[in-house]
């Protein structure tokens, strides 16, 4: 009986599976436990059961029958009189008994099917308008979805925690996706570990993948990832894929030790136009490791990226918040970055939003995005894997000439010097 009422939307559509024995298991798990919760409040007393099963019972029969004579009524079929007689007769004393039953029993536990009916339909009717509600709002979007363009790029972003076999699993099959922009994201929220991070990065053969370290002064990785993700989107014509590596544990207990920061992350990113959310799992204890890594050799790792700078156009841009951090370091000669025009001649100063270690026409670089309250540049480091002093969060000061790179602002080998506060976090 609930398979045919969750076929109509009317109960939860767990309850029409099959379990292997092509009975519906779930509906009979619920109702062995319904049946034992009975038994034991009513003490399994039969005389504290009937009340339960009468009203039950006469409220069944009373609704059917009235049902079929509306049906009569309505249809007025051959012989309709008679049956009119019938079914009306049936309701009425149906009806009359399910009065008589819930008044005498009242206090003897008629009461709680009483209050309890009238409640289950109106949930089970709210749980009918709530599933018509989301099939009215699939079928109305899937033509729309079906007939729209194709997007010109697809940009693939790695979120990294630390350099591991779940990694590069991920990144493993980020390559696969054959992405016009590939790039793995560290979220900076301790220096020490991002160091070792970037040192691995360099020593692990991932040195011609690009790795991406990004600020996050409030430690919100979520908000962080949402901005990353809005600038990815903001030309409007890039589909933008966020791999988010898991650990899969064998036993619940080993979850429980784990904090689940990728489901703040999926449900941040999941609501933005244009961008997917995948889960990379790869499962604790199996012997896959060395094949992993070994498939991720520096001399396969062959990728073209574009990056961009600009704030998503239709994206959902998060909420902002207050964060409380050093301010930016006032230089004489130094202009707001949004006012830099391509072959200036210019000094610039400002925070380090991100660094990037990725080869620049074969030879290493490395790069960094300078942020003022205006805007950002891009500082390239030819030839230099690290540059000491140099890190997320280094408030700098930048002398040098505007150039393009990959349709970006440039400054490539800048002057530099640093501020009197070295780093801040």
């Amino acid at each position: 009986l609930a398979s045919f009422h969750a076929e109509d939307d009317f109960m939860p559509r767990q309850l029409t599976k099959r379990g292997h024995r092509l009975v519906f298991s779930n509906g009979i798990i619920f109702l062995s436990g319904t049946a034992i919760v009975v038994l034991i409040v009513t003490g399994a007393k039969v005389d504290r059961l009937i009340p339960l099963y009468a009203i039950g019972v006469f409220t069944s029969f009373t609704l059917s029958q009235a049902g079929m004579a509306k049906h009569h009524l309505t249809h007025r079929e051959p012989h309709w009189v008679y049956g009119l007689i019938v079914n009306g007769i049936g309701a009425a004393l149906s009806f009359l008994v399910l009065v008589i039953v819930g008044i005498t029993k009242f206090t003897h536990g008629a009461w709680v099917i009483i209050v309890l009916v009238p409640v289950l339909v109106a949930a089970l009717a709210r749980l009918n308008r709530q599933y018509e509600a989301e099939a009215e709002e699939l079928e109305r979007d899937a033509p729309a979805a079906a007939s729209a363009p194709t997007l010109r790029r697809h940009a693939v972003i790695v979120l990294v925690d630390r350099l591991d076999a779940a990694a590069a699993r991920a990144i493993q099959y980020a390559r696969a996706l054959h992405p016009d922009d590939l790039r793995a994201v560290h979220f900076d929220l301790d220096p020490v570990k991002t160091a070792h991070l970037i040192d691995a990065w360099q020593h692990l053969g991932f040195s011609r993948l690009p790795l991406d370290v990004v600020e996050c002064p409030d430690r919100r990785i979520a908000r962080a990832a949402t901005h990353l993700v809005s600038d990815s989107l903001e030309d409007g014509d890039t589909e933008v894929s966020v791999l988010v590596p898991r650990v899969l544990y064998k036993h619940a207990w080993h979850r429980m030790l784990h904090d689940r920061t990728s489901d703040k992350i999926t449900e941040a990113l999941s609501g933005m136009p244009h961008s997917n959310v995948t889960i990379v799992p790869y499962h604790l204890g199996t012997s896959r490791v060395s094949a992993v890594v070994d498939g991720l050799s520096d001399a396969e790792v062959d990728v073209s990226t574009n990056g961009n700078g600009r704030r998503g156009a239709g994206a959902s841009a998060p909420p902002s918040t207050v964060v409380t951090r050093a301010p930016l370091p006032l230089v004489d000669g130094a202009v707001p970055i949004s006012d830099v025009r391509l072959r200036q001649r210019v000094r610039v100063a400002g925070r380090v939003h991100s660094v990037r270690i990725q080869p620049h026409g074969g030879v290493a670089s490395l790069e960094c995005t300078l942020v003022d309250d205006t805007g950002g540049i891009v500082l390239i480091f030819l030839g230099r894997r690290s540059v000491t002093g140099l890190g997320v969060g280094s408030l700098l000061v930048a002398d040098g000439t505007v150039g393009e790179d990959r349709n970006r602002l440039a400054i490539l080998n800048p002057i530099y010097e640093f501020s009197r506060e070295a780093h801040v976090h």
